[in-house]
């Protein structure tokens, strides 16, 4: 994600004008690198307890949060522009979504201010 991309952009992105954001608890951002080991900016999802979801409603929460989150992060004026020594994934934003207390959120004092996933050297 370019240098200037800040969790609250994202919580705006996720929240603001989206119909389906009831079902949201909260969420977390990593750097996941792929076999080319690029690292991807990710957007992990809790959803709240007791939510379940069809694979077609998944589907669909996941696009509207990451067009929000998209359009949040372009308004920002080029804040979130990729740098060239990123590589062309850098602009390339997942989001990924988990049932409440699962996935990164099973241990919640690895998140650190409720936005980053801790890693080595966090």
């Amino acid at each position: 994600m370019g240098a200037n991309s800040y969790p609250q952009d994202v919580e705006r992105g996720l929240f603001e004008g989206n119909p389906l954001a009831g079902l949201i608890e909260g969420f977390c951002l990593t750097l996941d690198a792929d076999g080319d080991l690029e690292a991807r900016p990710v957007v992990h999802v809790q959803l709240r307890a007791g939510a379940r979801l069809s694979a077609v409603e998944a589907d669909q929460l996941a696009k509207v949060c990451q067009h929000g989150v998209q359009r949040q992060l372009d308004a920002l004026d080029g804040d979130f522009a990729p740098l060239p020594e990123h590589g062309p994934a850098a602009s390339e934003l997942a989001i990924a979504l988990h049932p409440y207390g699962s996935g990164p959120f099973a241990d919640p004092s690895a998140i650190r201010d409720g936005y980053l996933v801790r890693g080595d050297g966090l």
